[in-house]
């Protein structure tokens, strides 16, 4: 019996403890929260445009450290508001990406795809009596003689197949390396083999494509006197843009004759000469590199 007792009371005395430590922890208890992660969200106005429309992209997104928008194709091409307008000038198939940094370090992506209609292509209309100069165009009656093209000092002239005006096209660019001399001013010609006649026409016309902020003068050649016209990045003079498309530019022929009363109309040899400005330095320039097409002469 004793055995019996000694047991009885142990249990009696495991159960008061049981019972004072649950009753001593129900003031302890606390409520636990689950840490809940950050989320990428964002809109977009539109998705289908046409080129010279605008897309306007809204970021919605929780618990954000940094925020970086990428788009692709359009301007501008980067930022980091959550609130941003894009405008898209050309025609194609483009991403845009948002990507978030959350408080906690983690990474998120979300894109976009916007499908951009470029405008209609305007028919490629020959004057009459046009002399063609170069182009493809198989409208023109008339062709100057045999030309040449030359690289005076520092451009490069390409001539690259596709994605000319109408085909192939001449590309004028720096050299990947600057030569050791005279490296500072850029100038290419494009010359008739002979002396030609070309006081009867009132217009030079040309496809220009570039994107370069740097000074430019066209110039024309007779025998020994030269003139021209100049071109900032700002004017958009005789329709020269620097927005990275093809425009056509009509340079009446008479500017020319007004820079210089000296040239001869009646003996030009150099029909066109692309010449940098003094004293900007074109090494430092944004990206000189002027592609020509579809010149020719008009009345």
């Amino acid at each position: 019996m004793t055995i019996k007792l000694n047991h009885i009371g142990q249990l009696k005395y495991l159960l008061f403890v049981l019972f004072a430590v649950l009753f001593s922890c129900e003031e302890d208890v606390r409520e636990v929260y689950l840490y809940k992660k950050g989320t990428i969200e964002a809109t977009a106005t539109n998705t289908s445009i046409k080129a010279g429309e605008t897309v306007t992209y809204t970021d919605s997104s929780t618990k954000i450290r940094a925020i970086k928008w990428t788009f692709q194709g359009g301007s501008p091409g980067v930022s980091i508001e959550p609130n941003v307008e894009v405008k898209y000038n050309k025609g194609g198939s483009f991403t845009t990406t948002l990507e978030i940094t959350h408080v906690d370090n983690t990474i998120q992506k979300k894109t976009f795809t916007v499908e951009v209609e470029a405008p209609a292509t305007p028919p490629i209309i020959i004057p009459a009596d046009a002399l063609k100069i170069y182009s493809e165009n198989p409208d023109f009656t008339k062709t100057a003689p045999v030309l040449n093209w030359v690289s005076s000092n520092q451009f490069v002239i390409k001539e690259v197949a596709t994605d000319g005006y109408e085909g192939a096209f001449r590309n004028f660019s720096l050299p990947a390396t600057a030569p050791a001399t005279e490296a500072k001013w850029a100038m290419a010609i494009l010359q008739f083999v002979n002396f030609t006649d070309i006081s009867s026409y009132t217009y030079i016309n040309m496809a220009v494509r570039t994107s370069s902020t740097g000074k430019i003068r066209f110039r024309m050649k007779d025998a020994s006197n030269t003139g021209y016209v100049e071109f900032d990045a700002t004017s958009n003079l005789y329709g020269l843009k620097r927005d990275g498309s093809w425009n056509m530019v009509k340079i009446p022929i008479a500017d020319y004759k007004k820079q210089n009363p000296l040239l001869d109309l009646t003996k030009i040899k150099d029909i066109l000469v692309l010449r940098s400005v003094d004293p900007e330095d074109v090494r430092a320039l944004n990206n000189y590199t002027f592609d020509i097409d579809h010149i020719y002469l008009s009345k």
